[in-house]
């Protein structure tokens, strides 16, 4: 093996000559697991047959290296297979390997997967897998060391993170040593960061880590994030959206208005401000309160009714102001005949059938008519039989 390195491999030759005692151990080791080695082996048989019995052993030992773990379902470069293209994303070299792995996709992962949904995340985590792998056959297709462990798909996913967000500030989070703290940066600037890092680690830097299963992780997670939104980005976005709708704050100036018991003009201010944000709640909750504030709950409450029953998702907005005007001391008989109908057929979906019936009585009490309500009537009327 001493001779082969001198030719093939200098610089672990200069090693395995520097160890002196351990250096057998060490080139035992190194020869069992190197596979450019295991093919010299063979082809010198071809010249100088060695004994039948350490042929047999040496066929022994090729067959357990083979049924390793690490040969059988890592990425091998110069033995790629469909199959150890996925499997070698799940297999890990130790503990720390794994447990090292989980903590990054943790912090990037959970982010993605809210953002494009459980689907799409692991669509893009697999391929970004397989993108790290691809990179990393190219840059050595002769390699018989084997590839594992989930370091390149968790690296497309932080390319993903970066496409995903492009120049949005976003908060990230560094250690030095026991120092620690934060610092907010666009997140596609730090992509190039990211790439460079581990481009010239891979070029410096003797280690066992697949740097460049890293980068190809990493522009391959880049990628997918401008080719996802064609897919879906978009109804993302839109459900982004209506949950910042939803919990629109009230302004400063409306508070400011109520603080000087301008409840009126409070009011109406926040009326300008749900003509922008309909489906907010909190700024619903204060336009009840200062309408109670003037006497003038009910009227709110038909305002608030009135927009809500064209918004998306109304049922679950009605029922929400239904529950805000009750506890602000409202009566449902208080209101005018539709208003109340409405709210029957809301009951009625919701499937309360006491509360809806209750209220149609009152209605028929008062001897209002409408088709909607006589159709309500015969279904309530159904369910009770």
């Amino acid at each position: 093996m001493l001779k082969w390195l001198s030719y093939q491999d200098s610089s672990t030759y200069a090693d395995a000559v520097a160890m002196e005692n351990r250096g057998p151990e060490f080139m035992l080791t190194y020869g069992w697991f190197n596979q450019a080695f295991s093919r010299h082996v063979s082809e010198h048989w071809q010249t100088n047959p060695p004994t039948e019995q350490w042929r047999q052993l040496r066929g022994e030992l090729e067959d357990w290296i083979t049924s390793y773990s690490p040969f059988l379902w890592g990425l091998i470069p110069d033995k790629p297979t469909a199959t150890t293209f996925i499997s070698s994303m799940f297999m890990h070299g130790d503990w720390f390997h794994l447990l090292g792995n989980m903590v990054w996709l943790i912090i990037f992962g959970a982010a993605m997967e809210r953002y494009w949904g459980a689907f799409r995340f692991s669509a893009a985590y697999l391929i970004a897998g397989i993108g790290a792998g691809a990179l990393f056959i190219l840059v050595d297709p002769e390699s018989g060391v084997p590839l594992v462990g989930a370091s390149g798909a968790i690296s497309g996913i932080m390319g993903l993170y970066a496409g995903t967000y492009r120049l949005r500030k976003v908060e990230f989070f560094y250690t030095l040593g026991f120092v620690f703290g934060s610092f907010r940066a666009p997140a596609l600037i730090l992509f190039p960061v990211w790439l460079g890092w581990e481009l010239v680690q891979s070029a410096t830097v003797e280690s066992n880590v697949a740097y460049m299963a890293h980068a190809g992780g990493l522009i391959t997670g880049l990628l997918l994030a401008f080719i996802l939104p064609h897919s879906g980005h978009q109804t993302s976005n839109q459900t982004d959206q209506a949950k910042r709708e939803q919990h629109q704050q009230v302004p400063e100036a409306c508070l400011r208005l109520a603080e000087e018991l301008r409840f009126g003009d409070a009011q109406a201010r926040s009326r300008q401000w749900l003509e922008k944000y309909p489906a907010s709640r909190p700024l619903w909750a204060f336009y009840l309160e200062m309408g109670k504030r003037q006497k003038q709950l009910d009227k709110a409450m038909q305002d608030g009714m009135k927009t809500l029953n064209s918004q998306p998702g109304k049922a679950a907005l009605l029922t929400w102001l239904w529950q805000e005007y009750e506890e602000l001391g409202g009566d449902t008989t208080r209101l005018p005949p539709p208003f109340q109908l409405l709210l029957a057929e809301l009951a009625w979906l919701q499937k309360r059938p006491l509360v809806a019936k209750a209220i149609v009585s009152e209605l028929q009490d008062k001897q209002w008519q409408h088709p909607r309500m006589e159709k309500l009537s015969q279904q309530l009327e159904l369910k009770s039989s």
